[in-house]
């Protein structure tokens, strides 16, 4: 039997075990199994249906595990998580959804754990959240069962300092104009002054992918007349080079966002602007504008940070 790479692989084992025929169910398992090996040119990443080897094989293994797979079957798909999650530095939403999915289906089998928790006896798998200051001495996690167990950590925090500007896959400036198009400083604006901030992407090889751009408003700032934006289609700020219509934008409070589809065949640079207004008096933070495609986030860019200044009238 010959499957699709994609969740869709599953629904066909899944509905075979489901009507009581294993052995059939067991083959079309065995050829997803297959299809879960990463291509040969080692791309581990996204495709155009928003997939992944690490998304099938953490889907294979939820379904599998709710529909009754083997136990063979479910560790082999288990060892392709393994294999293919300590190579990617990002994760999409979708890698994200099915391994939290696959982790719950798992532990409805965590009942045979045994484990020693800093000299504490705790049955079944352990979830547990710690902050830096609960850290002052080591935690010691003990494994005294019969069966090897896999332990996950996960650590989170903000940056003590702004993160530099980076490029990886794309890269992102971010310029300020006058509405005619004559270069500008937002660095020492006036109250009530407009600036044009044209943001310019290049991705040096242009691939498919879901690509969004997020630029974050410094708080004296605030976008004014959205309808004054630039396209491939209107030339009210006909000036910028390299405009690109975006398949979607919005004006909230705090940022401009926009997104496009990009594929292999797109020019290397495309632009996309907005207006703002200067409105409170003050000297602020500028915080970063970002570009990155959002089912392969490991490709992103970002611009460095900055300060702005708005005097009064």
């Amino acid at each position: 039997l010959r499957t699709v790479t994609g969740v869709q692989t599953c629904a066909l084992p899944i509905s075979l075990g489901l009507l009581g025929d294993r052995t059939r169910a067991e083959r079309v398992y065995a050829s997803a199994l297959n299809d879960l090996k990463p291509p040969p040119q080692g791309d581990i990443f996204s495709r155009i249906d928003y997939g992944s080897t690490l998304r099938d094989a953490a889907a294979l293994v939820t379904l599998a595990s709710e529909a009754g797979g083997s136990r063979p079957v479910i560790t082999t798909a288990v060892q392709r998580i393994e294999e293919v999650r300590p190579k990617m530095s990002y994760t999409s939403t979708q890698e994200n959804a099915w391994m939290v999915l696959a982790a719950r289906a798992l532990s409805k089998d965590g009942g045979a754990v045994s484990l020693n928790v800093a000299g504490a006896a705790v049955k079944g798998p352990l979830y547990r959240n710690m902050r830096a200051s609960e850290l002052g001495q080591p935690l010691r996690v003990g494994n005294t069962g019969e069966d090897a167990v896999h332990a996950v950590v996960t650590v989170t925090g903000a940056p003590v300092t702004p993160e530099p500007a980076a490029e990886n896959g794309f890269k992102i400036e971010r310029q300020y104009f006058t509405l005619d198009g004559d270069a500008a400083d937002p660095s020492k604006a006036k109250q009530n002054q407009r600036f044009v901030v044209v943001l310019k992407v290049t991705e040096p090889e242009p691939r498919y992918g879901r690509v969004l751009i997020a630029d974050y408003l410094p708080a004296g700032f605030e976008i004014d007349n959205p309808r004054l934006v630039s396209s491939g289609d209107t030339g009210t700020l006909s000036w910028i080079s390299d405009a690109a219509a975006p398949v979607n934008s919005e004006f909230r409070d705090d940022r401009f966002s926009a997104a496009f589809d990009r594929n292999s065949r797109d020019t290397p640079v495309f632009s996309v602007a907005y207006v703002v207004r200067a409105v409170a008096p003050g000297r602020y933070v500028l915080p970063q504008a970002y570009v990155e495609d959002m089912y392969r986030p490991d490709r992103f860019g970002r611009t460095g940070t900055g300060t702005i200044e708005i005097s009064g009238k």
